[in-house]
This record gives C-alpha cells, sequence and structure tokens, in this order.
C-alpha cells in the first residue's frame, strides 16, 4: 500500500524530532552528570585539603609537645576517626605505607585524583603532599552516588523522551491529518471527475495555499465544463448538420426519382409503342418537361451549395431595379396564367449582390404567380430598407408556415409537381437573405393570400 503525502511527512516530521529530541535530552544529561561530577570531585578535594591540614596542625603540636612522639599513632588515630565516616586514608613515607586503613590494593601517583572501585563500589582518590613533603597522604571517599544520580538522569531522560515523543506523535499526526483535508477533499473530487462527473467543486475556505490551489482548480473545472458544453454543442451542431444533409440526399433522390421515372416511362412509351403522331408529341412534351425540371432541381441545388462555399461579393446595388426587372421579366408568365402583377417601388440602394438579389425576388414573384388563381394580382414594393412581395392566392396555413423555409418542402404537393416545382426555392432564397444579414418574414391567410417582408439591415 502507497504512503499518502501527509503520512510521510507524519513519519519524516516525527523521526527527526525524536533524533534531535533524543540528542538534546542525552546531551543535557551528560552535561548534567559531568557537572555533577566537578561538583563531587571538587568537594571531595576540598574535604581531604582539611583533614591534610588538620593533620599536619595536629603533627606539628605533637612535634612540639614531645620529642618521642609517635606520628604513627596520630595517623592512626585519624584513621580510625575517619573510618568510622566511611573515609579511607593512607599515609606513606619515601614510597612505604606508614599507616592504612584500605581494604584493597591501589595505585596512585603523588598529588593525582582518579576515580577507581572499592568493594564493588565507586570511590575517588586524591594523593598529596604534607608535613613540607614528608608523608603523602592518599585520601579515598565513596562517590556511588553519582552512578545513583547517572541512573536516575537516564531514567528520568527515557521516560521524559517517552512521554514527549508519544504527546508529539498524537498531536503531529491529528494536526497532519487536519491539514491535509483539503488535500484529501481534491483526491476525492479527482476521483468522482475520473468516474465522469465534471459538476463537482472543491470546497473554497480560509487563505492558505489549499484554498489557492482549490481556486485554481475550481477554475480550471469552469473551463473545461465550458470546454465540454461547447464540445458537445459542437458535436450537436454536427449531428443535426448530418441528419439536415442527410434528409437533403433522401429528399434529393424522392424529388429526382419522379421526372426521372416519367422520362424513362415516356420514352420507352415512344420507342416500343405503337401510336399516334400526336401521343408521341405529348410523350416528348412531358419528357421535355420532366428533363427541365431536373435542370432547375441540379440549378438551385448547385446555386445553394454555392451561396454556402463561397464568399459573396457585396456592392451597391439598387434594389428599385431589380424588382423592377424580375416583374418585367415574369410579366408574360403572369399573363399566361391571367395573374396581374405590379411594381411600386422607391429609390432604395442596399449592400448585396445583384444576381443572388435577382434570384431571390424572381423566386418569391414566380411563387407569388404560382399561388394565385386566375384573376389574382401580384405586387411588388421597396421603400425605406423593406422589400415586399404580396399576392392574393391561395395563402398557407400557421403549420406550413413553420416549414416553407425546408428544402424539398411544398404546400401543395400536386400543384408543385404538376408544375414542375422542386421544394427548394424558398429554402434557397432563406439563405440568399442570411447571406445578406436580413430577414425574411411570411404572413399568410387561407385563400387571402401570402405576405413576404424581407428586411434589410443596411438601409439607404
Amino acid at each position: 500500500m502507497k504512503m499518502r503525502f501527509w503520512q510521510k511527512t507524519y513519519l519524516f516530521t516525527l523521526v527527526l524530532f525524536l533524533i534531535c529530541l533524543n540528542v538534546g535530552v542525552l546531551s543535557l544529561t551528560v552535561y548534567t552528570y559531568r557537572k555533577n561530577v566537578e561538583a563531587t570531585e571538587t568537594a571531595v578535594t576540598a574535604e581531604q585539603s582539611y583533614i591534610a591540614m588538620s593533620f599536619e596542625r595536629d603533627f606539628k603540636d605533637l612535634m612540639e609537645t614531645s620529642d618521642s612522639a609517635s606520628p604513627s599513632l596520630l595517623m592512626q588515630s585519624f584513621g580510625t576517626y575517619y573510618a568510622g565516616k566511611g573515609l579511607y586514608l593512607a599515609f606513606t613515607e619515601g614510597g612505604e605505607t606508614v599507616y592504612s586503613n584500605f581494604t584493597n590494593d591501589f595505585e596512585i601517583a603523588d598529588n593525582a585524583l582518579l576515580h577507581t572501585d572499592f568493594d564493588g563500589k565507586r570511590h575517588i582518590l586524591i594523593s598529596s603532599e604534607i608535613c613540607d613533603g614528608k608523608y603523602v597522604m592518599i585520601f579515598a571517599k565513596n562517590v556511588e552516588s553519582l552512578d545513583s544520580e547517572l541512573r536516575s538522569l537516564l531514567l528520568t531522560y527515557a521516560l521524559t523522551a517517552l512521554g514527549v515523543s508519544l504527546f508529539l506523535a498524537l498531536c503531529l499526526y491529528f494536526i497532519l491529518k487536519k491539514l491535509s483535508g483539503p488535500l484529501e477533499k481534491l483526491r476525492k473530487t479527482t476521483e468522482v471527475i475520473e468516474a465522469g462527473d465534471f459538476s463537482v467543486t472543491v470546497e473554497e475556505t480560509g487563505r492558505d495555499e489549499f484554498t489557492l490551489l482549490a481556486k485554481s482548480f475550481n477554475a480550471m473545472l469552469v473551463k473545461i465544463n465550458e470546454q465540454m458544453a461547447a464540445l458537445e454543442r459542437e458535436a450537436e451542431e454536427k449531428k443535426l448538420e448530418a441528419e439536415r444533409k442527410q434528409m437533403l440526399v433522401d429528399n434529393m433522390a424522392h424529388e429526382l426519382r419522379t421526372p426521372l421515372t416519367s422520362i424513362h416511362g415516356y420514352a420507352e412509351y415512344i420507342e416500343k409503342a405503337n401510336t399516334t403522331e400526336e401521343r408521341r408529341l405529348i410523350a416528348a412534351k412531358y419528357i421535355l418537361s420532366e428533363s427541365e425540371r431536373l435542370q432547375k432541381i441540379s440549378e438551385l441545388l448547385l446555386d445553394g451549395a454555392f451561396i454556402r462555399e463561397n464568399t459573396i461579393e457585396m456592392t451597391d446595388v439598387d434594389l428599385a431595379s431589380i424588382l423592377t426587372d424580375v416583374a418585367g421579366n415574369l410579366r408574360m408568365k403572369a399573363e399566361g396564367a391571367q395573374v396581374e402583377i405590379t411594381c411600386e417601388v422607391a429609390p432604395m440602394t442596399v449592400q448585396g449582390n445583384a444576381t443572388l438579389l435577382s434570384m431571390l425576388f424572381y423566386n418569391l414573384t414566380e411563387n407569388a404567380i404560382k399561388a394565385c388563381t386566375a384573376g389574382g394580382s401580384v405586387k411588388l414594393s421597396c421603400a425605406d430598407g423593406l422589400a415586399i412581395v404580396e399576392d392574393n392566392g391561395k395563402g398557407m396555413t400557421s403549420e406550413q408556415l413553420l416549414h416553407i423555409t425546408e428544402p424539398f418542402y411544398r404546400t401543395d404537393k400536386s400543384r408543385s409537381r404538376a408544375e414542375g416545382g422542386a421544394g427548394l426555392g424558398l429554402a434557397l432564397c432563406e439563405q440568399i437573405v442570411q447571406t445578406h444579414h436580413g430577414e425574411m418574414q411570411f404572413t399568410s391567410v387561407l385563400e387571402k393570400g401570402t405576405k413576404i417582408v424581407v428586411t434589410f439591415t443596411t438601409r439607404q
């Protein structure tokens, strides 16, 4: 199992602290012990000096009162007295021991101090010359308390270090656990995100680096969500575009099948049927009519592709002139359908493409003529940035108006096929208007007619 960051920090910090604590406490213990040893040595030296001074004083008094006095008796007296106090004394003269109450053999240089063991106990030995160098007094005192103090210091050190270590371990655990809380939340959030949920956020509390990290992480999530939303929208748009193209292909295949079937059937009829010349001419006219309808479909599809794929060159266009030309070009067709066509225009210039605008209003006007019955009328007009095509024909329902600009949609399929309509004209018109950054609105009432208003954003 891999250790987490806070666990590594916990262990490394605890080990480092324990090392520093132990080294520090042990150093203090050694220092205290050495100070105790120095103090004990000083005390023992002072006691030895006092005894030596007392002996010299008594020895001088003894020598002054009697020439036959024995120094050994004085030494024995001192040795017996201090032996009762747990002290050891020995006197040497010329390297030979004159008196000693020591129970163990020992070796010590003149005027020296050393630590040694007597009877399994620690003693300090001090030697010094007395009586003007006549004798050397050796003094020994039990300092076993130093070892007891050392053991007591070590025990105190061990217990203190253990207590402090446990206290620190607990405190450090909870502190690091608390401090690593934001990182743990961030980790859990990343697991949720990994599972596919990008709606989560990290809690932002405090002013430390973890809060800054949480804010940065949340900001990153916002951008990711925005990018994902954009990608989803793009995917949806591509899906809709693919569906639209598929519908276009399906409708195109359906639309092409009818004239192709008619052409094939009439051609086969002309080739094989034994009929009159008049019927052959009628069949040939049907073939010509259906081929023209195919041509119109291909032209409209090509025009639509041109608008989608190419940049249109825009110039100042006299819209009044275009409407007048459209009315003139379609006047003969209107007369053939017994429909009156009028044109009322005011001077109006727009930014656009003359060819596309001619195509736009030609299709709109032609559709208006087809929508009228004998005796109907079509009116073209423009003024103040608006161009209007209005007829008093059959009109359309609100449902038909919703789909009127969809490719291959026809309000009256039987009429459209009879007249060679492809259902692409208004879809092309919608593209032309969008290319000119304009807007096309339809209003229609059944049996009363339809009004088409084209609004241009650029008005002159």
